[in-house]
Protein backbone atom coordinates (compact mmCIF):
# COMPACT_ATOMS: atom_id res chain seq x y z
CA UNK A 1 0.00 0.00 0.00
CA UNK A 2 1.18 3.43 -0.76
CA UNK A 3 -0.46 6.13 1.22
CA UNK A 4 -1.87 3.90 4.92
CA UNK A 5 0.19 1.01 4.54
CA UNK A 6 -1.01 -2.68 4.87
CA UNK A 7 -0.93 -2.91 8.65
CA UNK A 8 -2.52 0.92 9.19
CA UNK A 9 -5.55 -0.01 7.19
CA UNK A 10 -5.66 -3.88 8.87
CA UNK A 11 -5.31 -2.65 12.63
CA UNK A 12 -8.51 -0.10 11.45
CA UNK A 13 -10.58 -2.95 10.26
CA UNK A 14 -10.01 -4.96 13.40
CA UNK A 15 -11.07 -2.00 15.46
CA UNK A 16 -14.19 -1.71 13.78
CA UNK A 17 -14.88 -5.51 15.50
CA UNK A 18 -13.85 -8.99 14.64
CA UNK A 19 -17.18 -10.39 13.56
CA UNK A 20 -17.87 -13.00 10.52
CA UNK A 21 -17.79 -11.75 7.08
CA UNK A 22 -20.55 -10.17 5.44
CA UNK A 23 -20.15 -8.12 2.19
CA UNK A 24 -24.10 -7.48 0.92
CA UNK A 25 -24.80 -6.33 -2.50
CA UNK A 26 -24.10 -3.00 -3.18
CA UNK A 27 -27.46 -0.89 -2.53
CA UNK A 28 -26.97 3.00 -4.12
CA UNK A 29 -25.30 2.45 -7.54
CA UNK A 30 -27.07 5.34 -8.51
CA UNK A 31 -27.00 8.99 -7.73
CA UNK A 32 -28.75 10.24 -3.79
CA UNK A 33 -30.56 13.62 -3.12
CA UNK A 34 -29.53 15.68 -0.56
CA UNK A 35 -31.92 15.49 2.20
CA UNK A 36 -33.79 19.04 2.80
CA UNK A 37 -31.40 19.51 5.84
CA UNK A 38 -28.79 18.98 3.74
CA UNK A 39 -30.26 21.01 0.73
CA UNK A 40 -30.45 23.77 3.56
CA UNK A 41 -26.58 22.58 4.53
CA UNK A 42 -25.60 23.39 0.45
CA UNK A 43 -27.54 26.63 0.62
CA UNK A 44 -24.64 29.22 0.92
CA UNK A 45 -21.18 27.28 0.01
CA UNK A 46 -17.88 28.87 -0.24
CA UNK A 47 -14.16 27.65 -1.90
CA UNK A 48 -10.99 27.41 0.57
CA UNK A 49 -7.83 25.87 -0.81
CA UNK A 50 -4.83 23.67 0.57
CA UNK A 51 -1.69 23.13 -1.62
CA UNK A 52 -3.31 23.09 -5.63
CA UNK A 53 -5.90 22.00 -4.73
CA UNK A 54 -9.81 23.66 -4.33
CA UNK A 55 -12.67 22.64 -2.28
CA UNK A 56 -16.33 23.99 -2.31
CA UNK A 57 -17.73 23.63 1.03
CA UNK A 58 -20.61 24.60 2.89
CA UNK A 59 -19.96 27.99 4.18
CA UNK A 60 -20.31 26.99 8.04
CA UNK A 61 -17.55 24.19 7.57
CA UNK A 62 -14.93 24.99 8.78
CA UNK A 63 -10.94 24.02 7.63
CA UNK A 64 -8.10 21.84 9.13
CA UNK A 65 -5.23 22.07 8.37
CA UNK A 66 -3.36 18.81 7.91
CA UNK A 67 -0.09 17.84 7.01
CA UNK A 68 2.57 20.66 5.11
CA UNK A 69 5.60 19.43 3.22
CA UNK A 70 6.53 21.96 -0.13
CA UNK A 71 9.25 20.15 0.10
CA UNK A 72 9.98 20.74 3.69
CA UNK A 73 7.14 20.53 6.71
CA UNK A 74 5.62 23.85 7.27
CA UNK A 75 4.33 24.80 10.65
CA UNK A 76 2.20 28.41 10.83
CA UNK A 77 1.99 30.53 13.98
CA UNK A 78 -0.80 32.93 13.36
CA UNK A 79 -0.21 36.47 14.15
CA UNK A 80 3.23 35.56 15.74
CA UNK A 81 5.36 37.30 13.52
CA UNK A 82 6.83 39.77 16.35
CA UNK A 83 8.71 36.20 17.67
CA UNK A 84 10.68 35.34 15.11
CA UNK A 85 13.96 35.93 16.50
CA UNK A 86 12.64 34.20 19.77
CA UNK A 87 11.57 31.31 18.23
CA UNK A 88 14.45 30.47 16.20
CA UNK A 89 16.78 31.06 19.39
CA UNK A 90 14.79 28.58 20.86
CA UNK A 91 15.11 25.86 18.45
CA UNK A 92 18.77 26.94 18.41
CA UNK A 93 19.26 25.96 21.99
CA UNK A 94 16.58 23.09 21.46
CA UNK A 95 19.15 21.07 19.15
CA UNK A 96 22.55 21.78 21.11
CA UNK A 97 20.33 20.21 24.28
CA UNK A 98 19.58 17.00 22.27
CA UNK A 99 23.09 15.68 21.92
CA UNK A 100 26.47 17.01 23.56
CA UNK A 101 28.64 16.55 20.03
CA UNK A 102 25.68 18.89 17.95
CA UNK A 103 27.13 21.91 17.03
CA UNK A 104 25.82 25.00 14.90
CA UNK A 105 27.07 25.63 11.97
CA UNK A 106 24.84 28.78 11.13
CA UNK A 107 22.92 31.10 12.57
CA UNK A 108 21.95 34.28 11.10
CA UNK A 109 19.37 35.94 7.78
CA UNK A 110 18.14 33.28 5.56
CA UNK A 111 16.83 33.61 2.25
CA UNK A 112 14.73 37.00 2.91
CA UNK A 113 15.28 39.97 5.04
CA UNK A 114 12.81 38.60 7.24
CA UNK A 115 13.92 35.09 7.96
CA UNK A 116 16.43 33.68 10.24
CA UNK A 117 18.06 30.07 9.17
CA UNK A 118 19.60 27.55 11.40
CA UNK A 119 22.06 24.55 10.47
CA UNK A 120 23.57 22.16 12.56
CA UNK A 121 24.97 19.04 12.67
CA UNK A 122 23.02 16.58 15.14
CA UNK A 123 25.92 15.09 16.11
CA UNK A 124 29.77 13.58 15.33
CA UNK A 125 28.16 11.11 13.43
CA UNK A 126 25.84 13.23 11.03
CA UNK A 127 29.30 15.64 10.58
CA UNK A 128 30.74 12.62 9.58
CA UNK A 129 28.42 11.65 6.73
CA UNK A 130 28.23 15.60 6.31
CA UNK A 131 24.30 15.67 7.21
CA UNK A 132 23.55 18.68 8.17
CA UNK A 133 20.09 19.83 9.19
CA UNK A 134 18.53 23.25 8.17
CA UNK A 135 15.55 25.21 10.02
CA UNK A 136 14.05 28.47 8.59
CA UNK A 137 12.18 30.97 10.13
CA UNK A 138 10.44 33.41 8.17
CA UNK A 139 7.84 36.13 8.43
CA UNK A 140 5.14 37.27 6.09
CA UNK A 141 2.73 39.80 7.11
CA UNK A 142 1.86 39.29 10.51
CA UNK A 143 2.40 35.65 10.48
CA UNK A 144 5.57 33.28 11.40
CA UNK A 145 6.13 30.46 9.15
CA UNK A 146 8.72 27.06 10.25
CA UNK A 147 10.42 25.88 7.33
CA UNK A 148 12.03 22.49 7.86
CA UNK A 149 14.99 22.74 5.06
CA UNK A 150 15.47 26.24 3.03
CA UNK A 151 18.89 26.06 1.87
CA UNK A 152 17.90 24.24 -1.50
CA UNK A 153 15.13 26.22 -2.24
CA UNK A 154 15.72 29.35 -1.26
CA UNK A 155 13.14 30.64 -4.23
CA UNK A 156 10.28 29.26 -2.42
CA UNK A 157 10.77 30.96 0.56
CA UNK A 158 10.98 33.94 -1.22
CA UNK A 159 8.04 33.17 -2.82
CA UNK A 160 5.51 32.82 0.35
CA UNK A 161 3.64 35.43 1.44
CA UNK A 162 0.58 36.18 3.86
CA UNK A 163 -3.05 35.16 2.82
CA UNK A 164 -6.06 35.04 4.44
CA UNK A 165 -7.55 31.77 4.39
CA UNK A 166 -10.59 32.89 2.60
CA UNK A 167 -8.37 33.73 0.01
CA UNK A 168 -8.87 32.12 -3.11
CA UNK A 169 -5.05 32.67 -5.31
CA UNK A 170 -5.52 32.77 -8.94
CA UNK A 171 -1.98 32.32 -9.44
CA UNK A 172 -0.26 28.74 -9.76
CA UNK A 173 1.49 27.50 -6.15
CA UNK A 174 0.43 26.36 -3.13
CA UNK A 175 -1.94 27.52 -0.33
CA UNK A 176 -0.87 26.89 3.29
CA UNK A 177 -2.24 28.20 6.38
CA UNK A 178 -2.27 31.50 6.21
CA UNK A 179 -0.04 31.64 3.50
CA UNK A 180 0.46 31.30 -0.28
CA UNK A 181 3.79 30.09 -1.89
CA UNK A 182 3.86 30.70 -5.75
CA UNK A 183 5.48 27.93 -7.42
CA UNK A 184 4.38 27.16 -11.40
CA UNK A 185 7.30 25.20 -11.73
CA UNK A 186 5.99 22.03 -10.52
CA UNK A 187 9.50 21.04 -9.09
CA UNK A 188 9.61 20.00 -5.68
CA UNK A 189 8.01 17.17 -3.65
CA UNK A 190 4.46 18.17 -2.24
CA UNK A 191 2.52 16.49 0.49
CA UNK A 192 -0.89 18.29 1.39
CA UNK A 193 -3.59 17.39 3.47
CA UNK A 194 -6.98 19.57 5.01
CA UNK A 195 -10.41 18.45 6.63
CA UNK A 196 -12.89 19.63 7.23
CA UNK A 197 -16.21 19.69 10.14
CA UNK A 198 -19.66 20.76 10.26
CA UNK A 199 -20.48 22.70 13.00
CA UNK A 200 -24.49 21.36 12.34
CA UNK A 201 -23.13 18.03 11.98
CA UNK A 202 -20.87 17.55 14.83
CA UNK A 203 -19.83 13.83 14.50
CA UNK A 204 -18.84 13.87 10.48
CA UNK A 205 -15.18 14.25 9.27
CA UNK A 206 -14.24 14.79 5.67
CA UNK A 207 -10.55 15.11 4.42
CA UNK A 208 -8.29 14.66 1.27
CA UNK A 209 -4.45 14.80 0.98
CA UNK A 210 -2.19 14.05 -1.46
CA UNK A 211 1.27 12.79 -1.71
CA UNK A 212 3.24 13.72 -5.47
CA UNK A 213 6.07 11.55 -5.54
CA UNK A 214 4.66 8.64 -3.24
CA UNK A 215 6.00 5.33 -4.10
CA UNK A 216 3.41 3.45 -6.48
CA UNK A 217 5.33 0.39 -7.32
CA UNK A 218 3.18 -2.29 -6.96
CA UNK A 219 0.53 -0.32 -6.01
CA UNK A 220 -2.67 -2.48 -6.97
CA UNK A 221 -5.70 0.48 -6.42
CA UNK A 222 -8.46 0.87 -3.49
CA UNK A 223 -10.13 -2.14 -4.17
CA UNK A 224 -7.97 -4.76 -5.32
CA UNK A 225 -6.28 -3.54 -1.82
CA UNK A 226 -9.64 -4.02 -0.03
CA UNK A 227 -10.17 -7.55 -1.66
CA UNK A 228 -7.05 -8.54 -0.60
CA UNK A 229 -7.41 -7.72 3.01
CA UNK A 230 -10.64 -9.65 3.08
CA UNK A 231 -8.97 -12.88 1.67
CA UNK A 232 -5.89 -12.40 4.76
CA UNK A 233 -8.05 -11.81 7.59
CA UNK A 234 -11.05 -14.37 6.01
CA UNK A 235 -13.38 -14.84 9.26
CA UNK A 236 -11.19 -12.09 11.08
CA UNK A 237 -13.04 -9.85 8.55
CA UNK A 238 -14.97 -7.38 10.19
CA UNK A 239 -19.14 -7.26 9.19
CA UNK A 240 -19.05 -4.42 6.83
CA UNK A 241 -22.22 -3.23 4.92
CA UNK A 242 -21.32 -2.08 1.33
CA UNK A 243 -23.18 0.66 0.25
CA UNK A 244 -21.27 1.60 -3.04
CA UNK A 245 -17.85 0.34 -4.27
CA UNK A 246 -16.67 0.61 -7.80
CA UNK A 247 -14.55 3.07 -10.31
CA UNK A 248 -15.02 7.03 -9.52
CA UNK A 249 -13.78 10.11 -11.17
CA UNK A 250 -13.12 12.75 -9.47
CA UNK A 251 -12.21 16.23 -11.08
CA UNK A 252 -9.11 14.93 -13.43
CA UNK A 253 -8.42 12.14 -11.24
CA UNK A 254 -9.68 8.51 -12.07
CA UNK A 255 -9.65 6.25 -8.98
CA UNK A 256 -11.78 3.80 -6.96
CA UNK A 257 -14.53 4.52 -4.11
CA UNK A 258 -15.43 2.13 -1.09
CA UNK A 259 -18.21 3.30 0.42
CA UNK A 260 -19.54 1.10 3.59
CA UNK A 261 -21.15 1.18 6.99
CA UNK A 262 -19.59 -0.43 10.07
CA UNK A 263 -20.76 -2.61 12.21
CA UNK A 264 -21.29 -0.27 14.81
CA UNK A 265 -23.27 2.46 12.60
CA UNK A 266 -20.46 4.32 11.79
CA UNK A 267 -19.60 5.29 7.85
CA UNK A 268 -16.46 4.74 6.42
CA UNK A 269 -15.98 6.47 3.13
CA UNK A 270 -12.62 6.08 0.74
CA UNK A 271 -11.72 7.12 -1.99
CA UNK A 272 -8.27 7.16 -3.64
CA UNK A 273 -6.45 7.54 -7.49
CA UNK A 274 -2.91 6.35 -7.88
CA UNK A 275 -0.90 8.94 -10.71
CA UNK A 276 1.83 7.06 -12.51
CA UNK A 277 2.72 10.41 -13.98
CA UNK A 278 3.64 11.62 -10.66
CA UNK A 279 2.99 15.33 -11.29
CA UNK A 280 1.65 18.50 -9.59
CA UNK A 281 -1.49 17.58 -11.45
CA UNK A 282 -1.19 13.77 -11.39
CA UNK A 283 -0.09 13.06 -7.73
CA UNK A 284 1.18 9.42 -7.19
CA UNK A 285 -1.60 9.64 -4.81
CA UNK A 286 -4.68 11.41 -3.76
CA UNK A 287 -7.37 10.24 -1.61
CA UNK A 288 -10.27 11.41 0.39
CA UNK A 289 -12.16 9.76 3.46
CA UNK A 290 -15.41 10.49 5.47
CA UNK A 291 -16.68 9.08 8.64
CA UNK A 292 -19.68 9.49 10.69
CA UNK A 293 -19.97 9.09 14.25
CA UNK A 294 -16.54 10.53 15.41
CA UNK A 295 -16.02 12.52 18.60
CA UNK A 296 -13.21 13.72 20.04
CA UNK A 297 -10.94 12.76 17.25
CA UNK A 298 -12.13 9.15 17.86
CA UNK A 299 -14.06 7.24 14.91
CA UNK A 300 -17.35 5.55 16.55
CA UNK A 301 -17.30 7.29 19.52
CA UNK A 302 -20.15 9.11 19.44
CA UNK A 303 -23.44 7.47 20.28
CA UNK A 304 -24.90 7.14 16.80
CA UNK A 305 -23.99 8.36 13.28
CA UNK A 306 -26.21 11.76 12.70
CA UNK A 307 -26.60 10.64 9.25
CA UNK A 308 -28.82 8.08 7.52
CA UNK A 309 -27.20 6.15 5.00
CA UNK A 310 -28.77 7.81 2.38
CA UNK A 311 -27.50 11.67 3.43
CA UNK A 312 -24.10 10.08 4.12
CA UNK A 313 -23.99 8.67 0.47
CA UNK A 314 -25.27 12.42 -0.62
CA UNK A 315 -22.94 14.13 1.46
CA UNK A 316 -20.08 12.22 0.58
CA UNK A 317 -20.84 12.53 -3.28
CA UNK A 318 -21.61 16.55 -3.00
CA UNK A 319 -18.48 17.12 -1.04
CA UNK A 320 -16.12 14.54 -3.15
CA UNK A 321 -17.61 16.13 -6.09
CA UNK A 322 -16.20 19.79 -5.02
CA UNK A 323 -12.74 18.83 -5.28
CA UNK A 324 -10.61 20.41 -7.64
CA UNK A 325 -7.18 21.41 -8.94
CA UNK A 326 -6.97 25.11 -8.49
CA UNK A 327 -5.27 26.63 -11.66
CA UNK A 328 -4.60 25.78 -15.52
CA UNK A 329 -6.94 21.79 -14.90
CA UNK A 330 -10.39 20.99 -16.26
CA UNK A 331 -12.69 21.24 -15.09
CA UNK A 332 -11.88 24.23 -13.57
CA UNK A 333 -12.96 27.48 -12.00
CA UNK A 334 -10.98 29.49 -14.13
CA UNK A 335 -12.02 28.07 -17.36
CA UNK A 336 -12.69 25.45 -19.96
CA UNK A 337 -10.84 22.54 -20.93
CA UNK A 338 -7.93 22.74 -23.06
CA UNK A 339 -8.68 20.17 -26.17
CA UNK A 340 -7.91 18.88 -29.66
CA UNK A 341 -8.45 16.03 -31.90
CA UNK A 342 -6.01 13.24 -32.77
CA UNK A 343 -3.80 14.67 -35.62
CA UNK A 344 -4.29 18.36 -34.88
CA UNK A 345 -1.74 20.21 -34.12
CA UNK A 346 -0.84 20.42 -30.03
CA UNK A 347 -1.84 23.53 -28.63
CA UNK A 348 0.24 23.42 -25.48
CA UNK A 349 2.85 21.48 -23.73
CA UNK A 350 1.90 19.03 -21.02
CA UNK A 351 0.37 15.55 -20.43
CA UNK A 352 -2.41 15.11 -22.30
CA UNK A 353 -5.78 11.99 -22.40
CA UNK A 354 -7.86 10.69 -25.01
CA UNK A 355 -11.49 9.98 -24.54
CA UNK A 356 -14.62 8.71 -26.31
CA UNK A 357 -17.94 9.57 -25.71
CA UNK A 358 -19.50 7.67 -22.95
CA UNK A 359 -21.73 5.25 -25.28
CA UNK A 360 -18.89 4.24 -27.51
CA UNK A 361 -17.93 0.85 -27.23
CA UNK A 362 -14.63 1.05 -26.65
CA UNK A 363 -14.61 4.09 -24.41
CA UNK A 364 -13.65 2.63 -21.52
CA UNK A 365 -10.14 1.37 -23.09
CA UNK A 366 -9.56 4.47 -24.84
CA UNK A 367 -10.42 6.05 -20.65
CA UNK A 368 -7.71 3.32 -19.39
CA UNK A 369 -4.69 4.43 -20.73
CA UNK A 370 -2.12 6.62 -19.37
CA UNK A 371 -1.61 10.25 -20.05
CA UNK A 372 0.57 11.22 -23.12
CA UNK A 373 3.70 14.12 -22.99
CA UNK A 374 3.24 16.10 -26.01
CA UNK A 375 5.03 19.41 -26.81
CA UNK A 376 3.33 22.39 -28.23
CA UNK A 377 3.35 22.24 -32.27
CA UNK A 378 3.51 18.78 -32.28
CA UNK A 379 0.88 16.74 -33.99
CA UNK A 380 -0.99 14.71 -31.57
CA UNK A 381 -0.74 10.90 -32.12
CA UNK A 382 -3.52 8.80 -33.30
CA UNK A 383 -4.94 5.79 -31.55
CA UNK A 384 -5.19 3.62 -34.77
CA UNK A 385 -8.64 3.31 -34.92
CA UNK A 386 -11.13 3.09 -37.54
CA UNK A 387 -11.32 6.90 -39.28
CA UNK A 388 -15.00 7.24 -38.23
CA UNK A 389 -13.60 6.52 -34.49
CA UNK A 390 -10.51 8.53 -34.73
CA UNK A 391 -12.70 11.49 -35.67
CA UNK A 392 -14.80 11.21 -32.30
CA UNK A 393 -11.15 10.89 -29.71
CA UNK A 394 -10.81 14.31 -27.93
CA UNK A 395 -7.61 14.72 -25.77
CA UNK A 396 -7.83 17.15 -22.93
CA UNK A 397 -4.83 18.98 -21.51
CA UNK A 398 -4.39 17.48 -18.13
CA UNK A 399 -1.79 20.37 -17.18
CA UNK A 400 2.09 20.62 -17.08
CA UNK A 401 4.37 17.92 -17.05
CA UNK A 402 7.05 18.84 -14.75
CA UNK A 403 7.74 16.26 -11.86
Amino acid sequence: MTRCGFTTILAGLLLAGCQSFAYPENKMSEPVALSPRLQTLFAKTKPVCFGRYVMEVPAEAKLLWGFQDFPGEIVTHVGAAGRLMEMAETYRAAQLAKDKTAEITYFGRGPTEHSVQVRWFPSDVAKQYGAEGTYTFVTAGPHLYEWSGGRKNPELIRALRARDNAEIPTAPGVCIDHGFVADASGSYQEIFGAGIRLPSLPDVSFSVDSNKLASVDGEPGLLTSIAEQRKYLGSRYPKLTTLREGKRTVGVWQGEESLVRRADGTHDFEWEAVGRERTTLHPAVIGAKMYTKVAANRIGAADQASLTDEEAVALWDRLLDGVRFRVNAPPTQTGDPVTVRSGETTPLSGIWRASLPPEHPQADWVASKSGILRQKGMPMIRFGLLPSDEALVVWTWMGEAST
